[in-house]
């Protein structure tokens, strides 16, 4: 139970957080996470190269760099548009000439964002020691290259149909479209054509009208929904563990291969309960650690201290779920809580308040808490409320 998760993005389909790799490493043993651009970019900028580096270099924590951007490209042809999957990744500019070598992209990428240029070469080479970089065309993930894989899924016309019916109601602006739906794709060798009934006019009147206003919703934009469902199913079937990505998208798979993600929604719904009773009206430790008022190092420090508490989720039934076996371990009675044996509480505040007053009053507020924890062994409501709680109870 939570043994390996690889986080991809985040539901909302924006960059993974520093907040999220957080919880991912607190309730999981093993995380592991898929940097593109954006959230790389988006991590240096939250806690800083250096300490993304030492990230790592942590046991627990490991991660791939994909330079590459899944896309698709459209054209006019005649009164049609003709569109095509590929992978497209950032090449140099007029300045700086074509930058050949991965080390190169990211040390300008990273200088262009703010960071000095030594220290943008410092931390390029030292992340890139650490972290392998992957191509999304090439075969790692599937033979013949992600985009080739979507285009063979273009073929299922009734899979193409099931998306497309999934993922409208879930665009801003968008309805469901019920069952008179069309959407045919027609291959050539230009690329393929799409003929649909889908009210676009209407969605983007809607979305222009939002606040604040949305882009345009595209074909091209759907159908690039399917090329990175088709990413995820990759690289969910390539690492195993749980696997979280964005909901539109994670809406896909479950269309093709609803068993790749089974778990993660399982535990995902395992870890909200537990917080809604360990936690009840706390913010989360992702939303401290992303509004920054607690910062990634301070979560580290935590971490470090958190080793009997991750051990504990690692043992928990998974037949039971985590909330379950934590109101069970809490309401567990020692032998401390014996009859006989509870006397032992009042000897040894009575013992301190002999040696030392202060110390013996502050044994008495703690009766409940830190002598059961040093004579009845340890529980994981002592790590709730003697660490992760303050933490995140910040006012």
């Amino acid at each position: 139970m939570f043994e390996y998760v690889v986080l991809r993005r985040s539901e909302s389909g924006a960059p993974i957080s520093a907040g999220q790799i957080a919880e991912a490493l607190l309730f999981y043993q093993r995380v592991h996470v898929v940097l593109d651009r954006s959230t790389l970019l988006h991590l240096v900028k939250q806690i800083g190269p250096s300490e993304l580096v030492g990230l790592t270099r942590r046991a627990d924590f490991s991660a791939v760099y994909t330079e590459e951007m899944l896309a698709t490209m459209s054209n006019p042809v005649g009164t049609l548009q003709v569109h095509d999957f590929g992978a497209v990744r950032f090449a140099g500019d007029q300045t700086a000439g074509t930058l050949k070598s991965p080390e190169d992209r990211l040390a300008f990428d990273l200088t262009r964002a703010g960071v000095k240029p030594a220290d943008a070469r410092r931390f390029a080479k030292a992340l890139l020691a650490k972290v392998p970089v992957r191509k999304l065309s090439g075969n790692h993930y599937v033979e013949g290259g992600i985009p080739a894989a979507a285009r063979s899924d273009l073929q299922d016309g009734a899979y193409v149909l099931a998306v497309i019916r999934a993922l409208l109601p879930l665009m801003p602006g968008g309805y469901d479209p019920g069952p008179t739906l069309k959407f045919d794709v027609v291959s050539s060798a230009l690329g393929f054509y799409t003929f649909q009934n889908i009210d676009l006019e209407a969605i983007n009147s809607r979305r222009a009208a939002a606040n604040p206003p949305e882009e345009p919703l595209t074909i091209a934009f759907l159908l690039g929904k399917l090329q990175d469902a088709r990413a995820d199913i990759a690289m969910a079937a390539h690492y195993g563990g749980d696997f979280f990505t964005s909901a539109d998208t994670s809406a896909v798979v479950r269309l093709r291969h609803e068993v790749l993600l089974q778990r993660t929604g399982s535990n995902a719904k395992s870890l909200t309960s537990f917080k809604e009773i360990a936690l009840p009206d706390m913010p989360t430790l992702r939303e401290v650690i992303d509004s920054g008022e607690r910062s990634f190092r301070d979560f580290l420090n935590l971490l470090d201290r958190a080793s009997r508490f991750k051990d504990w989720i690692k043992s928990a039934n998974p037949d039971e779920g985590l909330a379950r076996e934590y109101l069970h371990s809490v309401s567990k009675q020692d032998w401390i809580q014996t009859p006989k044996l509870k006397g032992i509480r009042y000897v040894l505040t009575l013992a301190l308040d002999a040696t030392n007053p202060l110390v013996g009053l502050a044994a008495g507020f703690a009766d409940n808490f830190l002598v059961e924890k040093l004579l009845g062994g340890w529980k994981p409501n002592h790590f709730i409320q003697g660490r992760l709680g303050p933490f995140v109870n910040v006012n």
